[in-house]
């Protein structure tokens, strides 16, 4: 096997199994997106339950934690209940696109392992995945939008105050 051919099927090789990783992990309960990169275990050992649990570094994610939704921000039931139908109807809007967007990345997979690897159907194959994540997260940030005007302005100030230090303003 050529170094070209076992360096492509390295790449896909991680791909795949980060791909079933994320996806073999059962839903976790409480608020937030449940499994992937906020649940299960995170990237410096914390483990995350949704947006509401423990970070990927082992601090709070960015719904705040002990069921105190939306970063923090102590919220009405009633809020709870428009947040959580905002997560439901985004969750329900995005799952054709995600099965779409694991089918096409299924076909990138299956790409990168043939022999010779043709970049130009690589390149195309790509962009359909790109596409899909870009309209996921266009959703995603509506979706976010949405949360932020349920919200009192002192709750969506705490609320900018959690997630990553590079979203903090200054």
């Amino acid at each position: 096997m050529s170094d070209k051919v076992k360096i492509l099927s390295a790449i896909a090789l991680a791909a795949a199994l980060a791909a079933g990783s994320a996806s073999a992990q059962a839903p976790q309960d409480g608020p937030g997106c449940g499994p992937g990169m906020m649940g299960g275990q995170g990237m410096m050992g914390g483990h995350g339950r949704g947006m509401g649990g423990p970070g990927m570094m082992g601090g709070q994610g960015m719904m705040g934690a002990q069921g105190r939704g939306a970063a923090g921000a102590d919220l009405t039931d009633e809020q709870r209940d428009k947040i959580a139908s905002i997560h439901e109807s985004n969750r329900r809007a995005n799952w054709g696109t995600m099965g779409e967007l694991r089918g096409e990345m299924f076909k990138l997979r299956g790409l990168y392992n043939s022999v010779p690897a043709d970049a130009k159907t690589l390149v195309e194959q790509q962009a359909k995945v790109d596409e899909l994540r870009r309209k996921m997260l266009a959703s995603r940030l509506e979706a976010h939008k949405q949360v932020e005007q349920v919200l009192t302005p002192e709750q969506r100030k705490q609320w900018r105050g959690f997630g990553p230090w590079w979203m903090h303003e200054e």
